[in-house]
């Protein structure tokens, strides 16, 4: 008949965070702008707003982002001199998964809002958007950049 089977035994190794960087363990997590087939994250403020397509626009959830029972997250918009505002900003998704391109309008819309309400001397096509940064549980703060 043969050798009788051996009870095999399997190590237990913690899995590695779903979202963020596993790299960078003590930074809050991101979210990352970035067109697809794009070299380097960041988008500009006209192409967030024309609903360009992004790298990994279906891989976030609506838990990763901390969405409220609502559908939404706060984001947190600030330029050097001016004062910052806080935008509420709903989240749609389809199956579980954040449909990042429809967040990504919104928030290029609450930038243009933030941009006129402020009077920032700035054109728009030079604004562009880096990345978000989780402060605390569904509220972001928004890196821009101007190229």
């Amino acid at each position: 008949m043969g050798r009788p089977r051996r009870a095999s035994s399997v190590s237990y190794s913690p899995r590695p965070p779903a979202f963020g960087d596993p790299f960078r363990r003590n930074s809050p997590p991101q979210v990352r702008f970035k067109r697809k087939g794009a070299f380097r994250s960041g988008i500009t403020l006209g192409e967030a707003q024309a609903n360009v397509r992004l790298a990994g626009h279906d891989s976030y959830t609506f838990n990763d982002l901390g969405v409220d029972h609502r559908g939404k997250i706060y984001v947190k918009m600030s330029w050097p001199g001016y004062s910052p505002l806080n935008y509420e900003i709903p989240v749609d998704g389809y199956g579980g998964l954040i449909d990042l391109q429809s967040l990504t309008r919104r928030i290029g819309r609450a930038v243009s809002h933030y941009l006129q309400a402020n009077i920032i001397p700035i054109p728009w096509d030079r604004i562009e958007l880096s990345h978000m940064e989780e402060v605390g549980m569904g509220t972001w703060h928004l890196k821009m950049t101007t190229n």
